[in-house]
């Protein structure tokens, strides 16, 4: 948003907007630590948003979090029960015009189909995916290989069993150059299918979450349409979750 909101000022873009389809509740709690989700980190931010679009499945998460939202700020948020699936389709068929907005889709699992990064490639939006590339997908990669329309297919696209990992998940040999890129090769996938879609700007080498016993769970990927969004993302990415900026970004 700072560096975006000078954009708008000038009348580059009419409005700034936020897209989180899988908002919660507000809040998130880690242990024995509480803190704001990303809908109110969303809404706190300034430069402010235009206009934020928060949607949910659970009717209790939306409920919650309308609960902690300031009065002052109804104006400029849509709140809404629905699938990720079908609440995406809406918010990018009344997009408005001369809009720049910036989506972030975090699942938990299976949830976002592929559909949905097609439908915001079609307009000018960021996207910002927390990708279950190892707790979900990698998992998974045995069982739904046989199964023909399963979720797996939603999420990916149907052409991903030719994929290095989901070859050996199933028994399949692999020549040398697929052993060597074997554990980013769901990742290339994907990139590749967003790619085709318009989104050809990509952060090449996506920060990785893991858990306490240090085994990769998630990657966090960005995609867009223009080379400054790519520039911002990779400035963000050195700075640390304490604020400090490092050279390298491997304190994200």
């Amino acid at each position: 948003m700072k560096a975006m909101a000078p954009k708008r000022d000038e009348g580059l873009w009419n409005k700034l907007v936020y897209i989180d389809p899988l908002c919660g509740s507000g809040r998130c709690v880690a242990g024995s630590d509480e803190f704001d989700g990303s809908p109110l980190i969303a809404l706190g931010i300034h430069p402010a948003f235009d206009h934020l679009y928060l949607s949910d499945k659970s009717s209790h998460n939306i409920s919650a979090l309308k609960k902690r939202i300031y009065k002052p700020d109804y104006p400029r948020v849509s709140c809404k029960v629905g699938d990720c699936n079908t609440v995406v389709n809406e918010v990018i068929r009344n997009f408005p015009e001369r809009s720049l907005g910036l989506a972030f889709v975090d699942p938990e699992g299976f949830e976002v189909d592929f559909a949905v990064l097609k439908a915001l490639a079609s307009r000018p939006v960021d996207v910002l995916y927390f990708f279950p590339s190892m707790i979900g997908v990698k998992r998974n990669l045995r069982q739904s290989f046989v199964q023909k329309g399963g979720r797996l297919d939603a999420v990916l696209g149907s052409d991903w069993r030719n994929v290095p990992a989901a070859k050996l998940a199933v028994g399949k040999p692999l020549n040398e150059k697929e052993l060597s890129n074997l554990d980013t090769s769901l990742i290339h996938y994907l990139r590749r299918q967003v790619r085709e879609l318009g989104l050809i700007y990509q952060d090449d080498n996506p920060p990785v979450f893991r858990n306490e016993q240090n085994a990769p769970m998630y990657h966090l990927l960005f995609f867009s349409k223009n080379v400054a969004g790519l520039k911002i993302w990779n400035g963000i990415k050195k700075i640390d979750p304490g604020g400090q900026r490092s050279f390298s970004g491997k304190g994200f």
